[in-house]
């Protein structure tokens, strides 16, 4: 695969191939990715999921849920491994360039500020847990100042943000088994876990969507951070690894958590079960190493959309964006997990169907309709580049995705997300293939790349 020497514009090659002398190990993409994972917002949705279910039911919700995340992750890093290139690099295929603009608002650029308001948000949360009186551990006043102190780390970039996550991982899991063996210590055991279960049982599909949900945004981005794999299979291999056995973990504690203590919110809970001032502080350190990763793929998608600003200014903008948002949620809502639910379930409808897109042009289309075998070929950058502005079978797939699985989630039918991934993938090949066999047009306009990548 020849490479052409390119100025990196924007800083961590957000438009432009990474080079192989930035190849990174599938161990350190595996901790980029857990670094994501560790972080009390995975606890935190367990609580969710332990108001809707009881604990044997919450394990076939989380286990399906990560199952989907991980094959979708996986095929989503894979794309990024061959091409070593970031979301919206690829997206520009399955939906052209303006299309792909786009796409990098539906699963990064907008998203992913949200994301990092919430994880800001229960930074907040945490230390307002640990010193309820004192005014600079206010939920709001935590959230502001927390919020500008996680923007250091995505500010210098990939390396910073694997050093933290190599720092933080491994204790940060060691921290919540702990209090998970704790809670069931204190609170009668196995045995009390396994009776305890909320006054009404949620469809199950409503927590698959939730769980989905939860990581859509990650999910679907896995490519920010697989292109910096050695091996096209290294991101791939990292994402499925972590999110089928980790995420599944980290949400089945965190509901078993609040099952047994009976708190809805999974910080009182661990107070609850006599975890210290130390324990509390790490878990906050947690939301650093996953919030960093949010504005730094964040970044990379307003890149593709915009075309201008390094690396620093996007994280500032986004960083304050996202840090004022967290202030103005605290100050509304305080503490409650009702709008992180309505959040997760909301990203579960429309961010999976532009993932399905991607999949069925790159493993379907390329190869076995316009013949493109050969992985490594299938797309191609560099200034002097052609591609349509829209595409138009990938915008049609993505919007009808999403509209199937908000309605399927009103109507109680099946998965809602899983109706919103099959429609979007069945619906773009459904459209494209009959179009290209017949000579009939599908990609509008044109846009040539230059020398920056945009």
């Amino acid at each position: 695969m020849g490479e052409t020497k390119q100025r990196d514009y924007f800083g961590d090659y957000a438009l432009m191939r990474v080079p192989p002398e930035e190849s990174r190990t599938t161990l350190n993409i595996f901790f980029v990715y857990t670094g994501v994972l560790a972080v009390v917002a995975a606890i935190w949705a367990g609580s969710g999921l332990a108001m809707m279910y009881d604990a044997k039911t919450m394990i076939i919700v989380t286990l399906i849920g990560n199952i989907i995340l991980g094959i979708l992750g996986f095929l989503v890093a894979t794309v990024g491994g061959y091409n070593r290139a970031a979301t919206g690099l690829i997206l520009r295929y399955p939906m052209g360039r303006i299309g792909s603009m786009i796409g990098s608002l539906i699963v990064a650029g907008l998203p992913l500020i949200m994301w990092f308001a919430v994880e800001t948000w229960l930074f907040g949360v945490v230390l307002n847990a640990i010193w309820p009186d004192q005014i600079w551990a206010n939920i709001a006043v935590a959230s502001i100042w927390g919020g500008f102190l996680m923007m250091t780390t995505a500010y210098f970039g990939y390396r910073a943000i694997a050093l933290l996550s190599y720092i933080t991982v491994p204790f940060w899991f060691v921290l919540i088994t702990i209090g998970f063996g704790a809670a069931l210590d204190v609170s009668g055991g196995w045995a009390t876990l396994w009776t305890a279960k909320p006054e009404t049982i949620a469809p199950l599909g409503a927590g698959i969507t939730f769980v989905v949900g939860v990581y859509a945004s990650g999910c679907n981005i896995t490519s920010d951070v697989s292109r910096y794999g050695k091996k096209p299979w290294s991101g791939g291999v990292a994402w499925f690894i972590h999110v089928v056995f980790l995420m599944t973990l980290l949400l089945f504690i965190g509901g078993s958590m609040t099952l047994v203590t009976g708190s809805p919110n999974v910080i009182i809970a661990m107070g609850k079960i006599g975890m210290g001032l130390a324990a509390l502080l790490l878990a906050a350190f947690g939301q650093w190493s996953t919030n960093d990763n949010n504005l730094w793929s964040a970044y990379l998608g307003w890149v593709n959309v915009v075309g201008r600003g390094r690396r620093g200014f996007w994280i500032i903008v986004v960083g304050v964006i996202g840090t004022l948002i967290a202030g103005v949620w605290a100050g509304l809502y305080g503490a409650s997990l009702d709008p992180f639910i309505a959040f997760g379930i909301f990203l579960g409808y429309f961010i999976p169907p532009v993932g399905a897109a991607l999949i069925a042009d790159f493993y379907i289309f390329r190869p076995y309709i316009v013949g493109a075998k050969n992985p490594y070929e299938r797309y191609k950058f560099g200034p002097g580049t052609e591609y349509a502005w829209i595409n138009l079978p990938g915008l049609i797939a993505v919007v009808v995705g999403g509209i199937v699985g908000y309605y399927t989630t009103i109507m109680n039918i099946g998965v809602p997300v899983l109706n919103g991934i099959f429609t979007s993938f069945i619906l773009y090949l459904a459209l494209i293939i009959p179009m290209h066999k017949a000579g009939i047009r599908y990609e509008f306009g044109k846009w040539i790349e230059r020398p920056s990548g945009f």
